[in-house]
């Protein structure tokens, strides 16, 4: 839980500071689909009414017009902020993804999602611009409760909403397999509100009419149970569906109805197995022993997902994978799996890993979602047409969602609002900040040196 009351609350303290001007950036044109704000008119008018000033660059760039806000100005103005595009005068500025270096202003404070932590090599520049124009920055990614648990998880979710309704789309487009029903790209949605009613209208026609008697009854496998995973079980369950075990697997493909959709949700015991060399271990072992030796040793373990490819015609790829633990699925095992069936038609990537654990995955955008990946080949192509599977692998999943994704993500944020805002911006030295926790674990930088938990980020600048 936060340290926070999740009421919005800015009273006065005793000696609190002075009340800083917030800044709210639009986002780069290199950021190509985004229209997600981390402050929404809402959020800004409660805090404008405690009497802090608000410097909203346009939603429209001034070169090209683009639009990259998905609010309009006149809902910013309307909630107290003043449209204009030089930020220089705020003390805090709230952006999305990364900045531009030439964008970046001298002894600022900001908020953004940085990808900076894990050493990433084309962010570097960025992070050595932060140290050189003294910045504080503080990373969104990594606000977490004092237990653990990240603070923001808005766009998790929204990744799950989105990256299962392209993959019910793509399927759409690709095969016959459901009532005919028009199912759109999540980006072409109005918002949510229309994609459920899209959905609702094919859970009728599904119990009705039921999916393709050609076809085998639609299994879908989510690999991974956490919050992407959730997200994505939340739209699928909008329409008739059953969840069914590894153990009914074989017997749920044979005799399935076709007025269902089956969901098979793998944790990592049932994704990975022991290698035979250790299979002695596997009856041993409890399903939550398995899992942490697999955390502790993952060489120990080898894909599981030979048992699952058969039955499912798609699957929706949920977990965070590091070249330490084994693929799911390689070049080679999909060419060998292929060769002996030809079930498995989509797979959502939603967590987007090129060359991770689904090996020939390959990063796609909202403008050109989706290739076709033939195994026999080991060849790949954009669009929904030719052998093999089709791939839907948008790295930027929330941003088809930008309205209701920001709005979740400003609630997400709101309790620690009030406390971030008593912070001691003049002082040089970061423990002197009074920043709260959440906030403090999450800040890389202060006044454009690293902080102490992430002082082993200097070594990426070196």
């Amino acid at each position: 839980m936060l340290l926070y009351n999740s009421g919005f609350s800015l009273d006065s303290r005793k000696n609190s500071p002075m009340k800083y001007s917030i800044g709210i950036r639009r986002e780069d044109l290199s950021k190509k689909g985004e229209e997600r704000v981390a402050i929404s008119p809402t959020l800004l008018q409660k805090i404008s009414q405690k009497g802090y000033t608000f410097l909203v660059q346009s939603a429209l760039h001034p070169k090209t017009g683009e639009r990259k806000r998905r609010f309009k100005d006149e809902a910013y103005e309307a909630a107290g902020a003043i449209i204009q595009e030089d930020l220089s005068a705020a003390d805090f500025i709230f952006g999305l993804k990364e900045v531009e270096i030439a964008q970046l202003l001298e002894e600022k404070t900001y908020f953004f999602f940085s990808h900076t932590h894990k050493g990433q090599i084309k962010n570097r520049p960025m992070l050595q611009a932060l140290v050189d124009k003294k910045c504080s920055l503080i990373d969104y990614e990594l606000i977490t409760h004092v237990n653990g648990p990240r603070v923001l998880t808005a766009f998790t979710y929204f990744a799950g909403y989105a990256g299962m309704a392209d993959s019910l789309w793509t399927l759409d487009k690709r095969s016959d397999f459901l009532p005919p029903n028009q199912l759109k790209q999540s980006v072409d949605y109005e918002d949510m509100g229309e994609l459920y009613e899209k959905l609702d209208d094919l859970a009728s026609q599904i119990e009705k009419e039921g999916t393709n008697a050609s076809k085998p009854p639609l299994i879908i496998a989510f690999l991974g149970n956490g919050k992407t995973s959730t997200g994505a079980q939340e739209i699928i369950d909008r329409l008739p569906t059953k969840e069914i075990s590894m153990a009914e697997l074989k017997e749920t493909f044979e005799k399935g109805s076709r007025n269902f959709i089956y969901k098979l949700v793998l944790d990592i015991p049932d994704m990975y197995r022991l290698k035979e060399s250790h299979q002695s271990l596997h009856g041993k072992l409890s399903h939550k022993d398995l899992f942490h030796l697999y955390l502790q040793q993952p060489e120990l373990f080898e894909s599981n997902m030979d048992q699952v490819y058969p039955y499912c015609s798609m699957w929706m790829n949920c977990i965070i994978w590091s070249s330490k633990y084994p693929r799911l699925i390689s070049r080679e095992q999909a060419k060998e799996w292929y060769q002996q069936s030809q079930v498995l038609e989509v797979i959502g990537d939603i967590t987007c890993d090129p060359e991770g654990a689904i090996q020939f995955s390959a990063e796609t955008w909202i403008d050109n979602p989706v290739f076709i990946y033939d195994p026999l080949t080991n060849e790949s192509k954009r669009g929904f047409d030719g052998t093999g599977f089709a791939v839907m692998a948008v790295t930027n999943l929330p941003c088809e969602f930008p309205a209701d994704a920001s709005t979740q993500f400003s609630e997400n944020f709101e309790p620690l609002v009030g406390p971030l805002l008593q912070a001691n911006l003049q002082t040089d030295e970061f423990e002197e900040a009074n920043l709260p926790p959440e906030i403090a674990n999450a800040c890389i930088l202060w006044k454009g040196k690293f902080t102490p938990k992430y002082a082993y980020m200097q070594e990426y600048l070196s």
